[in-house]
């Protein structure tokens, strides 16, 4: 099976960018309907000045928040507002904190309580408005705040660009082979509806989401699939929106009002932040692999002789793939030339610990001197997030392997602050 390379793949970065965006355009619409709401409301309180029926206030509050016994109405006005925010704030978002509107409900649950309770026969009969007409000035004065939120929408603050855990097992019988083909089989499913989107074509396979979601339940490591929801946690939403978008309701008409045009662009920006993490994913299969027992990442090839250390010389050492020393001697070089010289430092005691430590099996010491290397790499290039991954796949391997050396354990406690970035 084929992948489209890493540069033809969408950048993540501009798709969250993307996404931040396009949000606040949302609020000038919804603060439209918030006013229109309150007018609802302030109407409502002009035609009941003596008199007005319980029933129909309480239906006037669940069409605005919901049944009153609960926070989540039959696609009452404020639960399709927030259904259409859901994939970019989280419950502590701003616009939630302007007032809290189940107060409000409280105070209709609280007002019916008193009017039926002991010794008063259910209600018939028409109550002067007097009773409700504190709760509703509130409820109208609440909308109106709402609308200037609205108005005033901030960016959302998406979650920072997530990558999968550099250690991972499989689950027994899982074959690392059978994964890596799925997820290649889901990655360029995701990029063909990230170019039909960009065609302006609605996708017509549902579910996306859930099906990147599910490619990770072979992993015993839980945590590769922890940091995708971590990374795109707000994907499910849009999909259950995607589809809701399409019937003939109330929420399709809101969400087609408010979101309209920039669905499907930002429907694109959520599938590019998936793809680019299962591809990293696939980067690290291999990794993953040789941990759950199912082969080596490279075959070493040992070198007898006197092979230079980074500032040391280890004499008579057997190494794997002797020119590894000499080449990350070259990249930490580079690294502190370019003024990073606390890391230059921290990745060439790494190197000189693996090739001191007599406790090291020398297979074992030429695997660690390519994880140096690969560390190395990524200080060298920094922006890259392959190399990123490939590091933090590295430096797992290492101090699992410090486990049982107490020298590379000191060394790599002495540098853990400084190597941060690479856990």
């Amino acid at each position: 099976m084929q992948i489209v390379s890493r540069p033809a793949l969408p950048d993540p970065d501009a798709a969250r960018r993307l996404i931040s965006e396009v949000v606040p355009r949302f609020g000038p619409p919804m603060a439209a309907q918030a006013r229109e709401q309150a007018e609802i409301v302030r109407l409502f309180l002009q035609s009941r000045r003596l008199q007005a029926d319980p029933r129909d206030v309480f239906a006037l509050c669940a069409d605005i928040f919901g049944g009153i016994y609960g926070p989540y109405g039959n696609w009452s006005w404020y639960s399709r507002m927030g259904s259409i925010l859901s994939p970019y704030f989280s419950p502590e978002a701003p616009w939630t904190t302007v007032g809290e509107p189940w107060r409000i409900i409280e105070r209709v649950n609280s007002l019916k309580a008193h009017l039926t309770s002991a010794g008063h026969p259910p209600i018939r009969t028409s109550v002067p408005s007097v009773a409700f007409r504190p709760m509703l000035s509130e409820l109208h004065d609440y909308l109106v705040r709402l609308s200037d939120a609205f108005m005033e929408l901030p960016r959302p603050i998406l979650p920072p660009a997530v990558s999968p855990p550099g250690f991972a097992r499989l689950g027994e019988n899982v074959v690392a082979e059978t994964v890596s083909q799925e997820l290649v089989r889901l990655i360029n499913e995701g990029l063909r509806c990230h170019q039909a989107c960009l065609a302006g074509r609605w996708p017509t396979n549902p579910g996306l989401d859930r099906r990147f979601q599910d490619s990770f339940s072979p992993f015993l490591t839980t945590e590769v699939g922890a940091r995708y929801l971590k990374a795109n946690w707000g994907f499910k939403y849009l999909e259950a929106n995607s589809e809701r978008a399409l019937q003939q309701n109330q929420f399709a008409r809101d969400y087609r009002a408010i979101v309209g045009d920039q669905h499907l662009p930002i429907y694109a920006a959520f599938i590019a932040i998936a793809v680019n993490y299962l591809t990293e994913v696939l980067e690290l299969m291999p990794v993953y692999a040789e941990a759950s027992g199912q082969g080596k990442r490279r075959d070493p090839v040992t070198v007898y002789g006197n092979v230079g250390a980074i500032h040391s010389q280890v004499s008579q050492s057997s190494l794997s793939v002797a020119n590894t020393v000499t080449n990350i001697g070259t990249t930490i070089q580079a690294v502190a030339d370019r003024g990073e010289t606390s890391i230059a430092a921290a990745i060439g005691a790494l190197a000189e610990a693996v090739q001191r430590d007599p406790g090291l099996a020398e297979d074992l010491r030429a695997q660690l001197l390519d994880h140096v290397a690969d560390v190395a790499d990524a200080a060298a290039a920094p922006e890259e997030p392959r190399r990123l991954s490939r590091a933090r796949a590295a430096m797992a391997a290492i101090t699992a392997a410090a486990g049982t050396s107490s020298q590379l354990a000191q060394t790599v406690g002495t540098w853990h602050d400084v190597l941060g970035p690479f856990f």
